[in-house]
């Protein structure tokens, strides 16, 4: 059956499993509906007893109960504390009200006869004051379980202080009618949590880690089939793996969320919730694995990025023992401007090799029948048909042009980045290109299949098995029930030796893999240490670039293999030292630890996130690495009590002045703006009897920090509430007929209905806040049109289509003001929020980069997997800032267009920096001493010259994003230019050097297959990543803010300098 694309998500999600929690979301719902309708206790809730219902849908039982129970705390918490100051707030009304009157009736009271000027200022203070708290708390703490706490704290403070300003009396008991239907609501959810479907935060853990480890044992089936695939072929597409890759990474946010409380689950099982602590980080690191051997295939591609990708300029081949020059035939005697900054032997070694590949490769090579087509068997001659010389002097001349093209015809735009554009060219042109690379490439990538498929096989077994172990392991509950003590001890031995015999075919099949199968890709090499092979002078040896990006991928499946092998030992370890179910109960529970920086689950569409913040990094430890201290210009730091305690004033005052802040204060001014009609004598009977209050919430929150948002929250809700008052008065109808409501009828017509409704409520894919604005409308206008025909009310809005009306009219008024007040400063965009967000990630990304080089100089025993932590974080809220810039097409402007397509290219250039300084973080780990200071000072890491260069650029570059301003025209970039100013080719130490770190200065077979020159050539090419991205970082930041400061002629002196 084929279903249309927007219907597809309803099969998608038609599984026992996810259909659990939508039962329990709506047992929830209606047993909240029949508690409603009976009576008495619909007396005692009050005129707001139909918040109940509305909070079935706002906040549904779907989670673990720990969970929930964590949520209705929060909410119960915050609405008393809103019912507090709401009570603080009348105390002081009353101490200004001149007249006060205890039995005045509730006729006389909604006209609005006893409002007074001076107690409607002090309510009208309290609640601009006590919306500014709960707003701020809102956007300062974003997603997570204050969220609907702070949401129903401003509810508890409109509702109650736009009420409690019509008595003559201070009438504490009116938050009673807002937490009390909360408190019944919460009760119920945490029943049904309990008893129906119960779910622990550890099931839903392992399903989320399933969830992650199913794609990746795709991922690997696919490396499988396309190494063997002709990956040279214009048709070659590695998307699927990619794919595969980021359908994994996007289980992690919700992974981060359950395991943050796990501490605090309830079980009975035989593992502890706290158990799954080291799976949760060997299935993080496996990503970071996944998405490393995918980086072969970007290296590889016909397509890729222009910019260069490999280590450093790829001279055929390194010298091993010096030999008499023989210059060849087909090439000019004259010198190229390689060869003249090349060291003398490499000059040697390239003059002596002819330009054929006909030779034949060792024994390791795959054998091909007679009429075999594969390119190892190929002759593939060439010839120069001019020399470099001649070649470069015409690319020359064609420098600027090419610069100049990339500026958009009438685009009215000058061109930026010509410099690098310029030098980058020449070092594309000169030192990175190869006229053979298409057979280079395909025979480079022939002899690495050949060398991982078997290893790729056994990890793709062991995901499979560890993904159906995890799904099971938590199945184990009362396992009493289940057949002889006996027959389960026997199953229990032979699941554990399977295990076993498997942890023994990886290791078997990972030690081969190390010790022979890897030296595979070495083959073509290897021509270069025979010296009884006569026909060796014939013989071109690929550069050394495509020997890098075999080692790349070598280097990320061994990683991968060894965290498997940590996986299934795991899995071994509980399986031997937890046999029996036991009750597992929370050591020390800890509600109340949130903080905005710690990892919860991700709602991609919030709009109200700190650009300034990066969730899931610790801020001290951002610190720690090298983050640089703000100074105050005009002031020294305090040298006594009273300058710390004025300079901590003047910070606290300084800071109500950031977004957060800002965006609180501005929403309270809309709700007290809007709440001015019910404090006017006038237009206070008018506002209680239609219930402006519905437009003043509304107003509260639609309002977001960032106009765009704003204005797509004008339009969802509009549509929204529409949708929902029709569902809403179509509900009632049925249930009620042309009555005033059947009880009988509403609860079968809910019971109908419900499952349906909530299905929709927690799967469909569409705006999350269209989503639960359509299912709230719709409990409004049911709930509130049984209110009204079975409580007797001093003011009555109707029901059925008279109270969908009346909604709907108020919630036009309301997301109307807010979208008009939006645009009244202070006034943020969306445009502002990604350049701020991309100064602060690339700002981080600095700091990162400073910790892994001074682990690599140092290394000091120190945790790596914080820093790839943190680098996940930055790479969710890179993620989460690309889904937030959809709204930008929101923000009208008259200026011009918004240059989206410039901020993705930024987005995506620091995404894969943050990839890159993963594996250069897991390859220092691995380098020994010796071999990491080889490493930096091949790389230029430990010369202050160059790596301040390095720390200048990301400084310009951050700087330029956060204000916007224009980058010079001349920078320190093209980084590369420096970072190859010394050619090592396969060479660990340059000839030159003072110092080999008792490292071998001459190049032998031992050499290259040792396992740690392998690491080295891996961190070498990530270095070589890092350093173009930032290269191609920077223009990129240039084409989005320009350049100042030009120098006439310095392009010319460029051109004629590298000629």
């Amino acid at each position: 059956m084929n279903l249309p694309q927007s219907l597809r998500w309803i099969p998608a999600n038609s599984t026992w499993s996810k259909w659990k929690p939508v039962i329990r979301s709506a047992l929830a719902a209606w047993i909240a509906v029949v508690v409603f309708i009976i009576p008495s206790i619909e007396n005692i809730l009050g005129q707001a007893a139909f918040l109940i219902i509305i909070a079935s849908f706002l906040s549904p039982p779907s989670d673990p109960f720990i969970a929930v129970l964590e949520r209705e705390i929060i909410v119960l918490i915050f609405v008393a504390l809103g019912w507090a100051w709401v009570c603080l707030g009348l105390m002081f009304a009353s101490l200004a009200r001149t007249q006060t009157v205890p039995d005045a009736s509730m006729r006389t009271i909604i006209t609005g006869e006893y409002i007074e000027a001076g107690p409607s200022v002090i309510i009208g203070v309290f609640i601009f004051i006590g919306s500014t708290f709960f707003l701020y708390i809102k956007a300062r703490l974003g997603p997570g379980p204050f969220l609907p706490a702070s949401v129903f704290g401003c509810i508890c403070v409109d509702i109650s202080l736009m009420t409690a300003v019509l008595f003559p009396y201070p009438y504490y008991k009116i938050g009673q009618i807002i937490i009390l239907p909360l408190a019944f609501h919460s009760a119920i959810s945490l029943i049904v949590s309990i008893f129906v479907f119960p779910q622990s935060v550890s099931a839903q853990f392992t399903t989320y880690m399933q969830g992650a480890v199913t794609p990746l044992a795709a991922a690997i089936s696919l490396h499988k089939s396309h190494l063997l695939e002709d990956v040279t072929s214009s048709a070659f597409s590695y998307k699927q793996i990619t794919d595969a890759a980021n359908k994994a990474e996007n289980t992690l946010p919700m992974l981060a969320a359950a395991a943050r409380l796990l501490k605090l689950d309830i079980v009975y099982t035989r593992l502890a919730p706290t158990d799954y602590t080291e799976m949760h980080g060997i299935v993080r690191k496996l990503m970071v694995r996944v998405h490393g051997m995918g980086v072969y295939f970007i290296l590889i591609h016909p397509t890729r990025e222009q910019f260069p990708v490999t280590p450093a300029v790829s001279h055929p081949a390194t010298p091993v023992h010096p030999r008499s020059p023989s210059p060849r035939p087909d090439r000019p005697s004259s010198v190229t401007t390689e060869e003249r900054h090349a060291p003398s032997a490499d000059k040697e070694i390239r003059h002596h090799k002819p330009s054929h590949h006909h030779q034949p490769l060792s024994s390791h090579a795959r054998s091909y029948p007679a009429n075999s087509t594969s390119p190892f068997h190929s002759p593939r001659p060439y010839k120069h048909s001019r020399s470099h010389h001649a070649h470069h002097t015409l690319l020359h001349s064609s420098l600027l042009h090419l610069a100049l093209s990339r500026v958009p015809k009438h685009s009215g735009e000058t061109a930026v980045g010509v410099f690098e554009s310029q030098k980058y060219l020449n070092l594309e042109a000169i030192h990175l290109s190869h006229p053979d690379s298409t057979f280079f490439t395909a025979r480079a990538n022939e002899l690495l299949s050949d060398s991982c498929q078997d290893l790729l096989s056994v990890c793709q077994e062991a995901l499979g098995i560890s993904g159906a172990w995890i799904g099971n392991v938590g199945g184990f509950s009362f396992d009493f029930l289940r057949g002889r003590h006996e027959d389960k001890a026997q199953h229990h031995r032979e699941e554990v030796q399977r295990y076993e015999d498997l942890l023994e075919k990886l290791t078997r099949e990972l030690d081969e893999f190390s010790t022979k199968k890897r030296l595979t890709v070495l083959d073509p090499y290897r021509p270069m240490f025979d010296r009884s092979d006569d026909t060796s002078s014939d013989y071109e040896v690929p550069p050394h670039r495509y020997l890098f990006h075999c080692y790349v991928y070598q280097y990320h499946l061994l990683q991968f293999a060894a965290l498997l092998q940590d996986m299934l030992k795991e899995i071994i370890r509980l399986e031997t030292q937890r046999e029996k179910p036991k009750l597992w109960l929370p050591s020390m529970p800890k509600l109340f630890t949130w903080r905005t920086w710690e990892p919860y689950e991700i709602n991609e569409q919030e709009d109200d996130e700190d650009p300034e913040t990066i969730p899931g990094i610790d801020p001290t430890w951002m610190t720690d690495l090298g983050k640089a201290v703000k100074r105050d210009p005009d002031a020294l730091p305090p040298r006594n009590g009273l300058e710390r305690v004025m300079n901590w004033i003047y910070r606290a005052v300084i800071s109500i002045g950031g977004g957060n802040m800002l965006f609180a204060l501005k929403a309270a001014t809309l709700t007290v703006i809007l709440a001015i009609p019910s404090f006017l004598k006038t237009s206070a009977e008018f506002a209680y009897a239609n219930k402006f209050v519905w437009a003043v919430f509304m107003a509260q929150l639609t309002l977001a920090r960032f106009r765009g948002d704003t204005t797509f929250g004008v339009i969802a809700r509009i549509i929204s509430t529409f949708a929902g008052g029709l569902i809403g008065t179509v509900i009632w109808y049925i249930s009620a007929g042309n009555g005033r409501g059947n009880p009988y009828g509403l609860a079968a017509v809910c019971a109908v209905c419900y499952p349906s409704f909530f299905f929709a409520r927690l799967y469909w894919p569409i705006a999350p806040m269209t989503n639960l604005i359509i299912w709230v409308t719709t409990a409004l206008v049911v709930g509130y049109s049984y209110n009204d025909t079975h409580l007797t009310v001093s003011s009555s809005p109707g029901w059925g289509i008279d109270v969908a009306w009346r909604r709907f009219v108020l919630v036009i008024v309301g997301v109307l003001a807010a979208g008009i007040f939006s645009h009244f400063p202070p006034s943020t965009t969306i445009r502002s929020y990604q350049r701020r967000t991309l100064a602060t990630t690339s700002a981080e990304l600095g700091s990162i980069y400073c910790s892994v080089v001074s682990y690599a100089n140092s290394h000091v025993e120190k945790d790596s997997s914080i820093t790839v932590r943190s680098l996940l974080a930055i790479r969710s809220k890179l993620k989460r800032s690309l889904v937030l810039k959809e709204n930008a097409v929101y923000e009208f402007s008259l200026r011009g267009r918004w240059p989206s397509e410039r901020y993705l290219k930024i987005l995506e250039i620091q995404t894969q920096i943050a990839y890159e300084l993963c594996y250069l973080m897991s390859v220092v780990h691995d380098l020994e001493p010796a071999w990491a200071h080889a490493f930096l000072r091949r790389t230029r890491m430990l010369d202050s010259d160059f790596q301040g260069d390095v720390l200048a650029v990301i400084s310009l570059i951050s700087n330029a994003l956060h204000t916007g301003s224009p980058l010079p025209q001349i920078t320190p970039c093209p980084l590369l230019d420096r970072f190859m100013l010394r050619r090592h080719g396969l060479n660990v130490v340059h000839e030159e050097s003072e110092d080999d770190y008792g490292l071998p200065r001459t190049l032998t077979v031992d050499t290259l297959e040792n396992l740690q020159y392998l690491t080295f050539c891996v961190g070498v090419s990530t270095a070589f990543g890092i350093i173009t991205r930032l290269d191609r970082l920077m223009v990129a930041v240039k084409e989005l803010v320009g350049e100042q400061y030009h120098i006439d002629g310095m392009g010319m002196s460029v051109m004629t300098t590298e000629v």
